[in-house]
This record gives C-alpha cells, structure tokens and sequence, in this order.
C-alpha cells in the first residue's frame, strides 16, 4: 500500500503542477526548489533550466511525465556538472536530443563508456542508479513513459531493453519514427507536448480496448498490473504470473515491488530534505520500515547513496537536477 500511496501522492502533485507554468507551458527547476526549501544554495548553476510537465488527464495512464533540460544558455560547465544522475526508476523514457549528445557513464557501482546511439534514444526500466554526461552543452526533451503501455502501445519486449539504451528508429515503425522527427523539428516544448498527446491519445485508446486495460486505470501502475495479472484467465500458476509481468514491465515481480518501494522511499526522503526535517529515523517509522538501517539500505539501493550524503548531492550539486525536480 506504501508503493501504491508514492504513485497517487504524484499524480496530485501533477495536477497542482499545472498551476504553475511558464511561458512554454512547463514548471520550472527553480520555482520546484523554491517551494521545497530556502536550503537550497546559490550555488546551484544560474542559468540551466529544467522543466516538469505533467500529461493531459486522458494520457496519465500512459505518460507519466514530459522533462526538458537545457544548459545552452550558460558558459560551458566542469566537467563534474555536466553529468546527470538517476535513481533506479520502473520507467522507460524516451529522449530528444535538440542539441548535443550525451552517453552512459555508469551503471550502478560498474563505470562504462556507452554512447547514446543517435539524436533520439529508448531507455528501458533501470534497475540500478545510472549515470550519464554530456561531453558540452546540451538541450534534451523526454518523454517519461509506463512500460507497461509502451508494451501494450507498440508490442515492444521491455525485458530486452532493461538497463540498456537503443536507437528510436531501430526499434519503431515509421509511422512512430515520423511522429518522433516531428517532436524534433517542433519550435517549442508546448508544441513538443501537443504533437506527442496528439499522437498518442487515440492509440492509447484503441490499445486500452485491445488490451482490456480499464479505463479508469488512472494514477495507479502497480494496481492496474496487478487488476490485469490476476483477473487473466491465462493465469493459472505463480510461473505465469511472472512471465505476464516481465512481458509487460520487463521486470519480475519481486524485482518491481522492490524498485516500487526503493522509489516511495527515495521519494520520502527527498521530502524530509525539502522540509528541512531530515530525521532518518522517524522517515524510517513513517515508509513502514522497522528501523532506519534498513530504510538507509533501500534509500542506497534506490540512489546509490546512503540518506545523508544524498542528501548533501541534492542540494549543493548541479548533477543532481533529477531529483531536485522529480515527484
């Protein structure tokens, strides 16, 4: 029930979002840090700018969230800010690269040197805290989506793409591939935003039929996997429930329950450092946890890090923009 509370408290927020827009029609990185804490220091990089867009209420489903983030207006940043660092997360994203390029740089404790193949580029659910960088500058646009929906949109195997990035083309059909270069050529995040709900609005609806996915399957991914596992007539053994799960998230179930939990708790202590009430223990007490070790082991598994340093990352290092914004 904790997992399924992380999901709904997310997307209230999401639509309390949406209160607040710029002119491009998304949240602004500072305007999230503000409301979060006065902790957060000046010495964040002035200039950069991330944005948090929740999708239309007929997607949310489908598109968890939309996330920009230019450094195109700033002088060239060390080396150290130009990485970007993310939680293990049962997520896939795609994500447009308007200007620059990027590549992995780390996968959980293991460092590696992959380039990311092409201007648009998958990524499948992580199941470990990753790392990317851009060698200078970089405008990026992605799309957050459910694995489970991007299964259901494209019949695309999630388990083969877990941990990994591919191309968009070697993956997609043209009519997707045609949908994708639009998004790139677009002159405004907005319309970025309008091209992809426009694109994905009466195919998630036709897939929704197809696939017998409720249609009141709103703010719940966990709920909504686990409504369709169960009341498959296909389902007649613990062996089955697994495989209906890998094909669908590209995670087993006892691996997604864990990253469901590792991201509620990850989330919970993002929200004790934004009040400014980081007491390990009594977060440790309110996630269920029987004492703050083991709620220190899970927040580590999620972030890499132990709370406190996590805690230090967020709000004095710029690599860290992912979390800042994230809810």
């Amino acid at each position: 029930m904790a997992l399924l509370r992380s999901i709904l408290r997310w997307q209230a927020q999401s639509i309390e979002r949406k209160r607040h827009i710029d002119s491009n029609g998304l949240i602004s990185a500072q305007d999230k840090n503000a409301a979060m804490t006065s902790e957060i220091p000046n010495g964040l990089v002035a200039g950069t700018r991330t944005l948090l867009h929740a999708p239309r209420t007929a997607l949310c489903s489908c598109i968890r969230a939309y996330i920009a983030r230019s450094t195109m207006d700033v002088p060239l940043m060390s080396e150290s800010q130009r990485h970007n660092h993310y939680p293990s997360a049962s997520i896939c994203t795609i994500t447009w690269y308007l200007q620059g390029q990027g590549q992995q740089v780390r996968l959980g404790d293991k460092e590696v040197d992959i380039p990311f193949p092409g201007r648009v580029v998958l990524r499948g659910p992580q199941t470990v805290p990753s790392v990317s960088y851009n060698p200078g500058k970089v405008d990026m646009f992605m799309l957050v989506l459910l694995p489970e929906a991007l299964h259901a949109l494209t019949g695309v195997d999630i388990a083969a793409h877990t941990d990994c990035s591919a191309a968009f083309d070697q993956v997609f059909d043209t009519e997707w591939q045609a949908m994708a270069r639009e998004v790139m050529e677009a002159p405004d995040h907005s319309r970025r935003i309008a091209l992809i709900e426009a694109f994905f609005e009466p195919r998630w609806l036709a897939a929704r039929s197809r696939n017998g996915l409720r249609a009141n399957w709103l703010q719940d991914y966990m709920q909504g996997m686990a409504v369709r596992i169960i009341a498959s007539e296909w389902t007649r053994s613990v062996r089955q429930l697994e495989r209906w799960a890998k094909t669908w998230s590209g995670l087993s179930l006892q691996r997604l329950r864990k990253m469901r939990k590792a991201e509620h708790h990850f989330l919970a202590t993002r929200d004790a450092i934004g009040s400014g009430t980081a007491s390990w223990a009594d977060v440790a007490a309110d996630s269920g946890y029987a004492d703050q070790a083991h709620f220190c082991r899970e927040t580590r598994k999620a972030t890499g890090l132990a709370p406190k340093e996590f805690k230090h990352r967020v709000m004095h290092e710029e690599s860290y923009w992912v979390y800042r914004i994230w809810s």
